[in-house]
């Protein structure tokens, strides 16, 4: 009886999760939607400023004349109020693009490979397809990045077209039980949906955020493109708040050896090593938050996501989930 009521309890607590990222995910496309047409209108309405200040400025003195000056001022309205027209039609048409392509921007950006060897990562392979099948789930493709930080990450906007990427390092560091603890915790965010919101979560807060590069020379563009920067960073914290414990809690039922996760996971923590090839706006997809990834000048919001995904105290709870000691306090 306690196995079958654990099993129920497991089953519940994945059902529960799952809904709540999906009623997340529903949110987030509208909300950022929303905010992404806010950067396009903001970069365009900035280029038709521009075009329309270098061309009222090319004519010499015209403000000495008042009829030029209202010609003029008219003409500026018309090119910001076109150029919103056109930020918000291609933001409408761009949307749909950024989901399809987040795939291939992550594994470009990791410089990672899809396996189609058969003797390549057989174990791997063969443990996340036992696992996966155990969870009624397809197989999902699996990524190879060269990098010794031990690490791993899942991308896909649906369970059933999901990669799962490791690092080679994460082979190396781990034993066999650990590691397929680890792959089992992302299997468990796979069928709980929370790799599902993650990546919804990336590919769309991170084309509004690039829609208005933050480095960009242009003073006027990074003002107005400040604001919907912000709203992308703190969309961010609010669609992942709280899914690091939510997913920790999910993936300690869901492994048949939570002790072995514990150990993986802080041996993930203890190690120095970082992903050499990771941006901001992917952070989130990874099983530990790359922290090199904040940056020098991050914001709050940034600073804040990173600490929902941190693992150092995910650990201690995990621990206590697990009903295992604390870690022992180091000075």
């Amino acid at each position: 009886m306690p196995t079958v009521t654990l099993r129920v309890a497991m089953a519940d607590r994945i059902e529960l999760f799952e809904r709540r990222n999906r009623l997340r995910i529903v949110a987030l496309v509208v909300l950022a939607t929303l905010d992404y047409i806010v950067a396009v209108v903001m970069a365009a309405i900035a280029v038709g400023i521009g075009i329309a200040l270098a061309i009222l400025f090319s004519g010499g003195d015209v403000f000495s004349d008042t009829d030029t000056f209202l010609f003029f001022a008219i003409g500026l309205a018309v090119v910001a109020a076109g150029s919103a027209v056109i930020g918000i039609l291609v933001g409408l048409f761009r949307i749909p693009f950024l989901r399809r392509h987040l795939e291939h921007r992550v594994l470009t950006e990791t410089r990672a490979h899809v396996v189609k060897v058969d003797d390549e990562q057989t174990e791997v392979r063969d443990l996340l397809e036992g696992l996966a099948l155990a969870s009624g789930l397809p197989p999902p493709r699996v990524a190879v990045i060269d990098d010794p930080a031990p690490n791993s990450f899942g991308v896909g906007t649906r369970p059933s077209n999901t990669i799962v990427g490791v690092t080679t390092g994460l082979g190396e560091r781990l034993s066999r039980d650990e590691l397929e603890a680890v792959l089992a915790y992302e299997v468990s965010r796979i069928r709980s949906w929370d790799v599902a919101l993650s990546s919804w979560t990336v590919a769309l807060t991170s084309g509004a955020i690039s829609a208005v590069d933050s480095e960009d020379d242009d003073l006027l563009k990074s003002v107005l493109g400040f604001l919907p920067r912000r709203l992308s960073e703190w969309l961010q914290v609010w669609a992942l708040r709280d899914q690091g414990i939510e997913r920790d809690r999910v993936a300690v039922q869901f492994t048949r050896n939570p002790l072995a996760l514990i150990r993986a996971l802080e041996k993930l923590d203890a190690d120095a090593s970082t992903i050499r090839h990771v941006s901001r706006a992917t952070a989130p997809l990874w099983l530990e938050f790359p922290a090199h990834a904040l940056g020098s000048s991050s914001s709050r919001a940034t600073r804040r996501l990173a600490h929902e995904l941190l693992l150092d105290e995910r650990i201690d709870l995990l621990r206590e989930l697990a009903g295992q000691p604390s870690r022992p306090v180091t000075r």
